[in-house]
């Protein structure tokens, strides 16, 4: 009987890989692959809440506090008082928080462009519309609740 190969593991090596390929060209910044991920949310919807950066993290409250804190300690992101709410703070990037990403936008650049070199540039548009196309699809089952999907995003 042939074993068929599916998507999903697939879909995990390549996210392994892209994990390890992120640490080794962040660490010289001293920055994490997690780190980057909570620092790019914040650069591109500044300033923000912790709430909301768990929401588009997709992490637990918690996670995402201790990523803050780290990165606070840093010296990259600040927090602040909301001036309509004063029991929510305002999560932003420093200017050194700006200048290491700036550093890290460039590695990473670069990483993307070596790692997806095996593929011909209509592939990798194709490429980026399938996975976009298929984590709105996942969104949006969770948005709405069809049974049996809820665990699966």
């Amino acid at each position: 009987m042939a074993i068929k190969t599916r998507g999903f593991f697939y879909i995990q090596q390549v996210e392994q890989l892209v994990n390890q390929c992120l640490e080794e060209v962040l660490a010289p910044h001293g920055m994490t692959a997690g780190q980057y991920l909570v620092m790019s949310l914040v650069t591109h919807h500044e300033p923000l809440s912790s709430a909301e950066l768990s929401r588009f993290a997709r992490k637990t409250a918690q996670s995402t506090g201790e990523f803050v804190k780290a990165l606070e300690y840093k010296g990259w992101l600040e927090r602040r008082d909301d001036e309509n709410n004063r029991r929510v703070l305002r999560i932003s990037t420093t200017p050194k928080g700006r200048a290491v990403m700036k550093r890290c936008e460039v590695a990473v650049d670069e990483a993307e462009r070596i790692f997806f070199s095996c593929l011909l540039p209509d592939e990798l548009s194709n490429l980026r519309q399938a996975l976009n196309r298929m984590r709105n699809a996942a969104y949006e089952r969770q948005l709405v609740g069809i049974e049996g999907t809820r665990n699966f995003v």
